[in-house]
Parts: C-alpha cells; structure tokens; sequence
C-alpha cells in the first residue's frame, strides 16, 4: 500500500492453567503473540497481567515503539526484570496503530481502571473503531455528567464498561457485554481482565476483524491472527463466530454467544493488505488470496507483453499477487524495488514523500533501466506516495514504463471500521468523480489519474475479481470503501455526512465531528 493507510491494533490475550513455575510465564507469550502481530500496529505496545500474589493484582506496562524496543529485548538485564516484575498466569496485550486520538503513551494500550471492589478493577484492549463515538460520548456528557479528557472512543468505552460494572451486586460478565454491544456501532474485539481473574475475549457482531483461538497443553492463546498462535506452538486453532465471546473463569474456558450477528461483514482487507501473509483468516489463507488477486490481474491485463517487460511488486504486501500475476504471464518477476527492512517510524524522516519513498525503499537500476514495468502494487488511498514512487523508479530506476496494477479495487469511501481514512476528501478517486457513484470507474477518470500520477497505465482489481479471490459470498464481506454499502445503521449516517463535510470543504476525520 506505499504506506498510504493504516490498519488500527492487534490485541492477544493468555490463559495458563496453574501447574507450577510454568504457569507464571503469561508475559512471555503475550510478548510472542504481540511480536508476531507487529504488522497491526508499531506505535505502542502493552501488556496487563494478573497475578493474585501481587499487591497489585492487575498490573500494566505499557510503552510507545514497537514490541522489541517496548520489552527492551536489546537488553538482558533490563528485559529479564520486567519479566519478572510482570510475571502471572494470565494476561492480555496490544499493538496500536492510531487510528483516532493522538499518537501519546497515555493512549497506549491497555487501559487500566483501578478500583476497590475487584469486580470493577478491571483493565482492556481491543480492535476496531466506534462509528457511533459522537453520540455515545455526547450521552456521556451530557446525560452522565462524565468529563472526557482524550478524543478517542478506547477512553468512551472503558466508561460505558464502568457503567455496566456499576452497582453493590457482582454481575453475571456475559450478560455485562451482552448489554454493552447493544450501544455499541461499530467494529470492536475486546480482551478483558478483571482483578478476580476473570477474562472475556469477544469479536463484534459482524466480525469486521479476526479472533482465532486454541490450547497447547496447559496453555490457552487467543489473539489476532492465526500466525501469532503457531509461532507459539498452537497448530490446532479455531477462529471465533461474530457475536461470541470466550469467558475464561475459575479454571474453565467456555465459548458463549452473546449477541445476534445481523450479518457477517469481514473486512476485505484483510486478507488484501492488512494480515500477515502466513495467517489464515475465518479458513481463508491471506497468501492464496494474494495469488487469486495476482491471477485476476493477469487474466485482465491489455498491456502489450515483450522482451523488456518485467513485473516489479511493492514490497512487501503485494508481493506475492505480483508473483502471481507474473507467473499467468510468463512475463520475469524482478526485485526492483527493495525495501529497507530496518528504518521503523521516525521523527527524523524528511519532510517532503520524496525523502520518506527514498528513506523506505532503494530502486535497482540495474534491474529497472529502460525495463517495461508492470509495478503491481494492493491498493491506493491517497494518491500521492504512489506519485513519488513512479517518480522515484523513472528518475532513479531509469524505467522506460511504469503500468500500475493495483490487486484492490478503486477506494472510493471513507472507512468507519478501524482503517485510517474517515474522510472523502483524503481518497484519490472521489476528487474525480466529485459524487458517490457505484459501478466501475469510468476510463477516462482513470485516464486522468494515470496521467496524474505520471504512470503509462493504471488498472484495478474489479469487485468481481476480488470476491472470487477471497473465495467468500460478496454478503459476508464488508466493502463499504469500495461500493458505498455500509454494514451498520451508524455507518450509512457517517457516509453520508462525510460526502457533506467534502462538499463544504471540511477535512476532520468525521466520526470526531
């Protein structure tokens, strides 16, 4: 994606049974679960682990970088008493990519909530966006005289659970989130922790974002993404149904249902440019989509093959559609753009795109110079570091052609479920069309575009093409983005204000509005 959007979090959370020293290990394989999630998020990290032994019971760190740099891996010392210091049988864990509010360590996750009665000391980290936020905080403070100190909906929601927690009789915790989700619009996976030990781990009723799940021996994992489970040694994982949740209490693990799913809605991307290419996300792998997405472009391609053409993916997201479309066409697959694996987020970074496309990625002249490239890459938001990166690969690289393939279809709506793009006027394609429209982009807008964006050729993934490569009915996928079509009541009122706010030149992310 050239580095034009971002997805939200990754949350993960562990449970082991008691069984001697072993069982105070949680720490170390949320930090597993949370390294191998990294791809969701590299602003913060954090963790909150239980431990009745400790004067506090529930106990959260929580720092800005990313995993290693959070758990001082680089140091052995340090990394071996936080270890210690953090040490107990269960917790849950966080990987931020901010999405709303503002890039501080107060943001970080999880939030912890003290409180003397340990049914309401609780601590929870979760995944996805709140579309109904302005209401639900407007309710709050207005209704509930709350003051709300960050502009965030993770703040709102860790209200309306102390809400629900409020009152001198314990309650039943399924019951707790089954009330909570009926206020709730909007993309939310939560993993909580009460002081008594207690922990739900739930995926909204739509299912916008994946939750798997499974043991391995005494130990129990649930987390993002089925990559982070095997690479703790669980093989054997099950992905949880929208509008359940596990309820992990007093040695025991159940699956409940605690809400109806009005319909499935998983997010396309996903499996497009999200997860991480080894997962496999509600039984579809992300690699084999990414080669279906591949074999589609191929299977639409006009470009005249010769001689000089090469297919060059952006790494590293596209790269395995790229393998695929070059293999349908018998056309080289060539490394020609190589990213620096190494540069993670900097404030010492340039200020201009040219600095950050140099920064990130390195153009092999020798392989581009006077080439015919067919620059396959997953999708474009905005528009503008695909611009620097034609720029970059003719100027630098010595291209002859650059044909842009891109494996996602045209973005032409704001997303209100997690993705960081909640305005029209930061979308590429709506700039052109000026309204909302359904349907295929015209080819003369994308003639323009092209022509824009200083590329030879521009083709799309079709919607078509992307439903089959995904190999899901179009029904159970949410491509609001792409057609317009939002899943939930809140969603269908924030596009239409978005396409207002665009038409009077007001740029804020709508759902702060």
């Amino acid at each position: 994606m050239s580095g034009e959007a971002n997805h939200q979090c990754g949350i993960a959370a562990v449970y082991i049974k008691e069984n001697g020293d072993s069982s105070n290990r949680a720490l170390f394989y949320l930090y597993k679960l949370l390294l191998n999630q990294q791809n969701r998020g590299q602003l913060s990290a954090g963790v909150t682990t239980f431990n009745p032994s400790r004067l506090q019971i529930l106990d959260t760190y929580k720092e800005l970088g990313p995993v290693n740099e959070v758990f001082k891996t680089s140091d052995r010392q340090n990394s071996i008493e936080l270890f210690k210091r953090y040490a107990g049988n269960k917790g849950i864990g966080h990987v931020r990519y901010a999405t709303s509010g503002s890039e501080d360590r107060s943001l970080a996750q999880p939030f912890e909530r003290h409180h003397g009665r340990k049914w309401k000391w609780f601590s929870f980290c979760w995944n996805g966006n709140l579309a109904n936020y302005a209401e639900l905080k407007q309710h709050l403070m207005e209704k509930a005289d709350y003051h709300v100190i960050y502009n965030t909906d993770t703040e709102i929601l860790m209200h309306y659970l102390s809400r629900e927690l409020r009152g001198s009789v314990r309650p039943n915790l399924v019951k707790v989130f089954t009330r909570l989700a009926q206020k709730l619009d909007g993309c939310f996976n939560i993993a909580f922790m009460n002081a008594f030990g207690e922990m739900i781990i739930l995926r909204d009723p739509y299912g916008f974002r994946p939750i798997v799940y499974g043991w391995k021996d005494d130990l129990f994992l649930a987390a993002s993404e089925s990559n982070a489970l095997i690479n703790c040694g669980v093989t054997e994982y099950k992905h949880l149904e929208p509008g359940h949740l596990i309820y992990i209490r007093n040695g025991h693990v159940e699956i409940k249902k605690y809400a109806e799913s009005p319909k499935k809605a998983h997010c396309m991307f996903e499996w497009v440019y999200f997860a991480n290419v080894s997962s496999v996300l509600d039984g579809q792998s992300v690699y084999i989509t990414r080669t279906n997405l591949g074999k589609e472009l191929a299977m639409a391609e006009k470009e005249k093959i010769d001689k000089d053409t090469i297919v060059v993916p952006v790494p590293d997201t596209a790269k395995a559609a790229g393998n695929s479309m070059a293999y349908e066409l018998n056309v080289q697959e060539m490394e020609g753009l190589i990213r620096n694996r190494f540069v993670g987020r900097t404030f010492i970074e340039g200020t201009s795109r040219d600095d950050r496309v140099q920064n990130k990625y390195t153009a092999l002249r020798e392989i581009l110079q006077g080439k015919k490239v067919i620059l396959v890459d997953d999708s474009i938001v905005r528009g503008s570091t695909t611009k620097q990166l034609i720029n970059y690969l003719k100027k630098a690289g010595g291209a002859k052609e650059i044909h842009v393939r891109v494996s996602c279809p045209p973005i032409r709506g704001p997303c209100f479920y997690g993705i960081d793009m909640s305005t029209v006027a930061e979308l590429l394609i709506p700039r052109y069309e000026k309204e909302p429209k359904h349907g295929e982009v015209s080819e003369e807008i994308i003639s323009k575009i092209s022509k824009d964006i200083g590329a030879d050729s521009i083709q799309y993934q079709t919607i078509q093409g992307l439903v089959r490569s995904i190999g899901k009915p179009a029904k159970d996928l949410c491509m609001a983005c792409l057609t317009g079509e939002y899943p939930t009541p809140a969603g269908k009122k924030l596009y239409k204000k978005a396409w207002e706010n665009f038409r009077k030149g007001i740029k804020e992310r709508t759902y702060a509005c």
